[in-house]
């Protein structure tokens, strides 16, 4: 018998949790580096991948993840991918949302944690259009400022400055659409809750759902790498806009999660990145939710 060639099947995984259904959406991989994470030798760093059965020079496969929330009537997708932004190894997470059988035009809310391409380059085609055609973006109002402001924009160089171009882009016909909700307090969306976790951007947000059920945090880029950043929350990341602010609210976040025993998703742990904490020693260990079958509503 021979051996055909075959791809993947489009990755999305669903779950039932309390009164949520949460569908997890696989926008593709991109590489972690050994030699931007700061806080710890590089040897130590080095030491945590290979105990990970991973390269030494990092995680060259880290999960691109964003989350499709069906709440109270409504259709919410938390972080919208890539796009075309990054690249042929990321951008498929409109193939998992039609594969899970929800078509983008019934997307009723996109909540974007931050404005990194990961996360909000899949808001646009290629030449501009708006993939959520009746969607409102909310994005806290500390990020939109950030990003596009226009001096800040003609300031940057390299990378910010491609970040600062991507998110620009990517907001564009829903700003322009009046579909854009740059936010102090969301108060568009009942039964969610805001947590301030700027340090990473300056206005990188998480999203509370249920939280008189069976909470879970959609906590976006409080993790990097999870097998280096969960037993040394202290450890920092290069893209980080402001290192030690981030480690800050990652202790706050790591904290809150781990005493609460909420539900976390998270973007970038290993696919569906939905799971809970718990402490261990100094750090904190992973806790990976198990597949189940589930039924959810038309």
């Amino acid at each position: 018998m021979s051996i055909t060639s075959r791809r993947q099947a489009p990755g999305f995984q669903s779950f039932r949790l309390g009164s949520l259904s949460v569908t997890a959406l696989y926008d593709g991989f991109v590489p972690i580096l050994a030699e931007d994470l700061h806080g710890e030798p590089q040897s130590a760093i080095r030491r945590h991948l290979v105990d990970a059965h991973l390269p030494e020079e990092g995680d060259l496969h880290t999960a691109v993840i964003g989350f499709l929330v069906e709440h109270d009537g409504r259709r919410v997708l938390v972080d919208a991918g890539s796009g075309d932004t990054l690249g042929p190894h990321t951008g498929h997470l409109l193939e998992g949302l039609s594969a899970a059988g929800v078509a983008a035009d019934s997307i009723d809310d996109v909540l974007v944690t931050h404005l990194h391409p990961d996360h909000c380059g899949g808001l646009v085609t290629g030449d501009g259009e708006p993939v959520y055609h009746r969607a409102v973006v909310h994005v806290a109002r500390a990020e939109v400022d950030h990003w596009l402001d226009e001096e800040r924009t003609a300031r940057a160089e390299g990378v910010q400055k491609e970040i600062h171009e991507a998110a620009a882009f990517a907001l564009e016909p829903y700003r322009r659409a009046g579909r854009l909700d740059a936010f102090d307090t969301l108060d568009a969306l009942r039964g969610v809750r805001v947590l301030d976790q700027h340090g990473h951007t300056a206005g990188h947000s998480g999203y509370l759902f249920g939280e008189d059920d069976q909470p879970v945090l959609f906590w976006g880029d409080t993790v990097h790498s999870h097998t280096v950043q969960l037993p040394c929350p202290h450890v920092s990341i290069a893209i980080d806009s402001d290192e030690a602010r981030a480690v800050e609210a990652r202790k706050k976040i790591f904290d809150r999660v781990a005493t609460h025993g909420w539900w976390v998703a998270a973007a970038h742990l290993p696919f569906p990145g939905l799971g809970h904490l718990r402490r261990l020693g100094d750090g904190y260990s992973w806790v990976p939710v198990h597949f189940k079958p589930v039924v959810l509503p038309e």
